[in-house]
Parts: C-alpha cells; structure tokens; sequence
C-alpha cells in the first residue's frame, strides 16, 4: 500500500480488493471502531472546502480509491517529477496531463487498483456470508429522473437493499435495515436508538459492518459522529450505492468503464448528476493541474 496526497487529500493507492478485504478482516479483530472512505474526485474537490471533512479521509483507517479520476491524478503527478523545472514547466505539465487523459481511453490497466463503493459492498457481503459477519444498513432515499425524491416509494431502501444481497449471498446476518431517519444531528439518538434495539432483538453486541448511505461527506460526518456508540466495528459511507444493488440504476457497460467514460453513461441515465459528474471531470483534473503548478513550479 502506498499512500499519497492529491491537494493534501490522502488516498492509499496499489491494493488489489483481496487485500482490501484483508485490512478489513484485521480489523475486525481488534475492539476498534475503524471507517474506510471511497475516496472519488467529488470527495477531494469538496475537501478543498471543508476541512473537518478533509480531515476525516485523511484519519481514515483506510481511503480507497474510487474512480479513474484519482487513479489518473497519481499518475499525472509521478509524471510530474520527471519534467524539468524550467519556464515552460507549466504547458509541459499540461501537455501530459492532456495525454494521459487521452490514452486512458483507449489503454486502462487500472483495473486492479480501481475500488469501488459498489464492487466493496458485494464483496463485504460476500465475506460476511462466508464467515458469519453481521452486517446493518444505513440511510438512502429513492431519487426520480430529474433526482427529486420520489416519495411515492412505499418500501424503504436499506431494506430492499438488505433483501437483494441475502438474495444474492445466502446465509448474510443482516441485524437490520433501515431508511427512516435523517443524516442531521438531531436525529442521531433516535437512529441509534433503533439501531440498538435491532441488535437486542437479535443477540449481538456490535456491528461487524456498517454501510451508511447519506451521500458525502454527510455519511462520513455521521460515521465519526456515532459508530464508536453503536460499536460497529467497520463502517463505510456508499452514497448510491443501495440505487445500483436495488436496481434502480445500472451500472455503466464493461466497455465503457475499460474506456473510463463511465461517467457519460450515469449522466445519460440520471441527469441530475450533472453537476457532480463535471465537478469530476472537467474540474477535478483542472484543479489538479493548478495545485501542481502552483505548488511545484512556483515554490521552487
């Protein structure tokens, strides 16, 4: 595991998922509460905002990264080191951040490196099913085509999400599901208070697994917030994730995930996404290549 900084966000580069499920298993040996963090574009550009949030990635027991858009920004910034420092160091750096942009299309080898909150999740669960880990899910709240919440949805969707991944992983403890309460402070005793009362009903004395999907960083706030008070041993934020298990949005073909345009595909599908997908792309890489510039060329 490497880790590195991209504008003074840490992310842990060059784990395979087997090893990822690794730290996890090690972790839940311990009395620790410990929280992963699916670390995407969007979480390091708000970062650049929020400091408190800031500051949870980088405690983070583990941050991951989630997408092309970081695996890229790495290698543009190793690519950096070996550009002489002279007056053209700036269009030279953005000359190669426009080719690695450009080849990646067309030659992805990232694959192994790339963890999603998605593909986490179904091997969290997976691993939960095999081993006798009980898992609890958190938050998530349907959304319509234009991503206003659809309130005529009748079933909660922590709970369909429960459903499908017993479905799929037979055998999956979930001590329980639920989408009732909201992300806000002020709700936090009461969601503790369910939460505690399904783990009664049940005979545990903890959460192996927590998934928590308020969108961030308000699910990594509340993660910090309360999971040492349930105790959930290991907590993750997922934001949509429980949308893609449910159903209610597929995730991108095969060979535009390989071509890294997965992000065309979600904003053809769900145009409400449109102002988080550009704050990946375009603005995530032009801010990486001004804090570059900014940082290595003008503080020689």
């Amino acid at each position: 595991m490497i880790s590195k900084e991209i504008m003074g966000v840490r992310v842990d580069f060059g784990l395979t998922m087997k090893e990822v499920l690794n730290l996890i298993e090690l972790y839940l040996k311990d009395n620790e509460s410990r929280y992963i963090c699916t670390t995407n574009p969007e979480f390091i550009m708000d970062a650049q905002t929020d400091g408190r949030f800031k500051n949870i990635i980088n405690k983070a027991d583990l941050s991951v990264p989630d997408g092309a858009g970081v695996l890229m920004a790495r290698k543009y910034l190793d690519r950096l080191k070996k550009i002489k420092r002279d007056t053209w160091f700036p269009v030279r750096a953005f000359f190669q951040g426009t080719l690695l942009g450009i080849f990646s299309i067309f030659k992805n080898r990232d694959k192994e490196e790339k963890i999603t909150g998605v593909d986490l999740t179904y091997k969290m669960c997976e691993l939960s099913a095999q081993k006798g880990y009980n898992v609890f899910f958190l938050g998530g709240r349907p959304k319509d085509f234009w991503g206003k919440h659809a309130e005529k949805y009748h079933k909660e969707m922590a709970v369909t999400t429960a459903e499908e991944l017993q479905k799929l992983y037979p055998g999956l403890k979930v001590v329980g599901a639920t989408s009732k309460f909201s992300r806000e402070e002020r709700d936090d005793k009461v969601t503790l208070d369910y939460i505690q009362e399904c783990m009664k009903n049940v005979g545990v004395d903890h959460i192996d697994f927590l998934f928590v999907a308020y969108g961030a960083p308000k699910q990594e706030k509340w993660i910090v917030r309360n999971s040492y008070k349930i105790p959930a041993k290991v907590s993750i934020g997922l934001g949509g994730t429980f949308d893609y298990i449910m159903g209610n949005c597929k995730l991108p073909p095969n060979i535009l995930v390989k071509m890294n345009l997965g992000w065309l595909y979600r904003l053809i599908k769900q145009p409400w996404r449109a102002r988080r997908i550009f704050t990946a792309f375009p603005s995530f890489p032009l801010k990486v290549y001004k804090d570059s510039v900014k940082n290595i060329y003008f503080k020689r």
